[in-house]
C-alpha cells in the first residue's frame, strides 16, 4: 500500500468526522448519568467538554462561511476546550473550587499563542503549541490525582491518572517531532505522523472520560455497601454486617490459638432520655456515644450497633485482663462525655459485659455473645456504670 493511498484511508477531517460519533454517544451517556446523580458537577463539565469538542468534529468537516485560517481558530479553539474542562472536571470529582475563569483564560492563552508563534503559514508551530498545552493541561491533571489518591477508588481512580500520562508521552513525543522536523519539514514530511498522535490522543481522552465515569459508578457502588453495611444513625456497623465480620475473626482466633474478648455495652437509663427530652435527643445521644467509641477504638478493633441503645466491640488479639481495661477506659471515657443538646448537658453513663474465649467452653461465636449477654445483665443487676467479666453465681435459698 502506498503513503498515498493510505492518506486517502486516513483523511484527518474524514477520521475527526467518524470520532465525533463515539464523542457524541459518550456525551449522551455521562449527561444521562450526571442526571441520575447530580452531586457529581465533574459529570457535566465533562458531557459539555465533550459536546464541544463534537461541535469542533464536525465544524472540521462540514462548509462553513469562514474564510479557512478564522475556520481553523474556531475548530482548534472548540477541540482545545476539552483539556482545560478535563482539568476543571478533575478538580470537581475531588471536591475542589472551581476554576472556570481559568479554564477560559487558558484556552485564550493557549490559542494567542497559537495565533502569534504558530500562525497560518507554520504548521510545525501549531503542532508545538498544542502539544506543549496538551502537556501542561494533563500534568496538572496527572498531579491532581496523586495529591488526591486517599480518595482514590479501586480502579478508576489509577486507570484516569494512567491515561493522563499517556496522553502527556504523546504529546512530548508530538511536540519533539515538530520541533525536529521544523517548517516546512513537519507539514510535508510529518502529516502521516501527526494523524496517528491524533487519533491516539483521541482515544485516549476518550477513555479517560470513560474512567471519570467509572469512578463516579465505583463511588455510587462504595456508597451503597456502605449504607448495606452500616448502622445509619451512628455510622457503626449494623448488626448483620458485624456478625459476618466477627464470625471470621472468631474462627481464626480459635484455629490459632489467639486471644479475643467481646464488649457488649448498653447505655444506662437510656429510655428516661427519650421520655423526657425526645427522640431526636435520644438519636443525638447514639451519635455522640458512637463517636466516643471510634475515639476509644484500636486499630483493628470492630465496633458495631448491636440494637437500640446496645453497641459491641470485638478486640481481637486481647486477653480478658486488657479487655476488662479496655472496658473500664471505654465506661469512663462516656462517664466524662456530657454530650451538649443546645443548651442541655447530660450525663450518661454505660454498663459493659466483658467476655473472653476460652475455645474449650465457647464453640461458636454466639456462646460468646451469650457470655457477655450475660454479664452485661449482671452489670446491669449489681448498679449499673460498671464492667463485669467474671460471673458470679445466684445464692442458693436453702430449703426449710
Amino acid at each position: 500500500m502506498t503513503i498515498q493511498s493510505v492518506h486517502s484511508i486516513l483523511d484527518f477531517k474524514a477520521t475527526l468526522l467518524s470520532t465525533t460519533g463515539y464523542t457524541l454517544m459518550l456525551t449522551l451517556v455521562v449527561l444521562l448519568f450526571w442526571r441520575y446523580n447530580r452531586r457529581e458537577p465533574a459529570l457535566l463539565t465533562l458531557g459539555l467538554s465533550g459536546a464541544i469538542s463534537a461541535a469542533g468534529s464536525t465544524l472540521a468537516f462540514l462548509p462553513f462561511p469562514l474564510a479557512p485560517w478564522p475556520s481553523l481558530l474556531l475548530v482548534t479553539l472548540l477541540l482545545l476546550m476539552f483539556h482545560p474542562m478535563a482539568l476543571l472536571a478533575t478538580r470537581q470529582l475531588f471536591g475542589l473550587r472551581d476554576r472556570g475563569v481559568f479554564c477560559l483564560g487558558s484556552a485564550a492563552a493557549v490559542m494567542l499563542a497559537f495565533i502569534l508563534l504558530g500562525g497560518e503559514a507554520n504548521y510545525g508551530h501549531r503542532v508545538m503549541v498544542t502539544s506543549f498545552s496538551h502537556v501542561i493541561f494533563w500534568s496538572l491533571i496527572f498531579a491532581q490525582f496523586l495529591r488526591a489518591r486517599g480518595q482514590a477508588t479501586p480502579v478508576g481512580h489509577w486507570l484516569a491518572a494512567g491515561l493522563a500520562t499517556l496522553i502527556i508521552l504523546i504529546s512530548v513525543c508530538r511536540f519533539a517531532v515538530a520541533w525536529w522536523m521544523g517548517d516546512p519539514g513537519f507539514a510535508e514530511r510529518g502529516g502521516l505522523f501527526n494523524l496517528f498522535s491524533s487519533l491516539c490522543l483521541f482515544w485516549l481522552t476518550f477513555c479517560f472520560s470513560l474512567s471519570i465515569l467509572f469512578i463516579s459508578y465505583e463511588r455510587l457502588l462504595m456508597q451503597l455497601r456502605q449504607q448495606a453495611d452500616q448502622d445509619g444513625l451512628t455510622r457503626l456497623l449494623n448488626h448483620r454486617t458485624f456478625l459476618e465480620k466477627a464470625d471470621g475473626i472468631f474462627r481464626r482466633a480459635v484455629d490459632r490459638g489467639e486471644p479475643l474478648s467481646l464488649l457488649l455495652i448498653d447505655l444506662d437509663h437510656f429510655k428516661s432520655i427519650n421520655d423526657r427530652y425526645g427522640h431526636q435527643v435520644g438519636d443525638e445521644v447514639l451519635r455522640q456515644l458512637a463517636d466516643c467509641l471510634r475515639r476509644e477504638a484500636r486499630l483493628g478493633d470492630l465496633l458495631g450497633r448491636h440494637g437500640g441503645e446496645e453497641f459491641v466491640a470485638l478486640l481481637p488479639q486481647t486477653s480478658r485482663l486488657d479487655a476488662y481495661h479496655a472496658a473500664d477506659r471505654l465506661r469512663l471515657a462516656i462517664s466524662t462525655l456530657q454530650p451538649r443538646i443546645g443548651e442541655f448537658s447530660l450525663s450518661i453513663s454505660a454498663s459493659i459485659g466483658v467476655a473472653s474465649l476460652r475455645p474449650a467452653e465457647h464453640e461458636s461465636l454466639a456462646s460468646l455473645f451469650l457470655e457477655a449477654d450475660l454479664l452485661l445483665y449482671q452489670a446491669k443487676h449489681n448498679g449499673r456504670n460498671r464492667v463485669e467479666m467474671e460471673r458470679v453465681a445466684a445464692p442458693v435459698v436453702a430449703a426449710v
